[in-house]
Parts: structure tokens; sequence; C-alpha cells
């Protein structure tokens, strides 16, 4: 399911900004985190929300299914299974370690590991 905000590049992990407005995340474990951009790697959304004549210059944001996610291995590998966060790199995920902080602040599971650097790796869309 994905519905349509102005936003980014595909896989970026957005966050609900003081206005209600979304934009890439760029603190870690934020609990403002709404999704991510839909349209990187083989997985295109199912579902559109909101869609309108207006929509051009719109890009759907995953908010449930799998998609691919911007991911910064460089805060702790990441395993399949990792729950993955917001990271202060500007619209990645990362590797959630701290348990009392991700609780809100978790975007997904991994579905490919990640030992090091930044890719796009798919993910299981679970907000939490």
């Amino acid at each position: 399911i994905a519905d349509e905000f102005h936003s980014t590049d595909p896989g970026t992990v957005m966050v609900i900004d003081p206005d209600g407005r979304l934009c890439p995340a760029k603190r870690s474990y934020d609990r403002r985190v709404a999704g991510i951009v839909s349209g990187a790697g083989a997985y295109q959304p199912g579902i559109l929300l909101g869609r309108t004549a207006e929509g051009q210059g719109h890009l759907p944001i995953a908010l449930a299914g799998k998609v691919f996610c911007k991911a910064d291995a460089g805060y702790g590998a990441i395993d399949v299974g990792d729950l993955l966060t917001t990271s202060e790199t500007p619209g990645y995920a990362m590797k959630a370690v701290d348990p009392q902080r991700a609780f809100g602040a978790v975007i997904g599971k991994a579905l490919r590991p990640l030992e090091r650097g930044q890719d796009l790796i798919p993910v299981l869309i679970a907000l939490q």
C-alpha cells in the first residue's frame, strides 16, 4: 500500500515534519517515521491511495509491504531480519540496536544483509 506525497529519490526514508508534511529523515531513532519512497529496485506499489489528476510530480510512499530502502551500515552491519530505524544520514535507515529508542521508530525488517557502506536493500515495512 502506498500513498503519494511530494518527496525525493525512491528508497528514501521519510518522516512527518512539524507542519504535517513529509521530508527525508535526518536524525536517528525518529518516531515521526512515516514510510519509504517507493519505486526503487524491483518492487513497485500494488495499491496507490489518494491518486488525483494533480498527482504529477508526487512519488508513492510505501506504508506497508516490501520496498527497497536506502540503508547505511556505517552504524552497524545489517543482517536479514534486523529491525531498521532512521539514521543521521539523511533519508537512510540503519540497524536499530537500542530497543528503548527503537520503540515507535522502527520502519521495518531487513530482507537482505548489508555488511558495510550504503546501498538499497529490500525491506518489509512494519511501522512500530
